[in-house]
């Protein structure tokens, strides 16, 4: 990756969060019951690794994120599968 493009990943990333948004009852039960997980919640409970962000226009975005690496994907089955076969990895 080139200096140009982490550029604009790093800000990307930064809009994305500034867009953050709570995930519904919903989402949130589905992304827990697909283990798409942390353990950092209280005593090292599960604790979603998904967030959600909406813009402007009412677009969301969801995210998943280490300190290393992101995705995104526009559908929670693809943000999921995304944890599970890259993010997880980078952790």
């Amino acid at each position: 990756m080139q200096f140009k493009e982490f550029l604009i990943e790093q800000s990307e990333f930064k809009q994305l969060q500034k867009n953050k948004t709570a995930l519904t009852k919903e989402e949130r039960a589905e992304v827990m019951n697909k283990k798409a997980t942390w353990h950092h919640g209280p005593g090292g409970s599960n604790s979603s690794a998904v967030w959600k962000s909406v813009d402007k226009n009412g677009k969301t975005t969801y995210v998943t994120h280490t300190h290393r690496a992101f995705n995104t994907s526009h559908t929670l089955k693809g943000i999921i599968g995304r944890f599970h076969d890259f993010i997880k990895g980078t952790a």
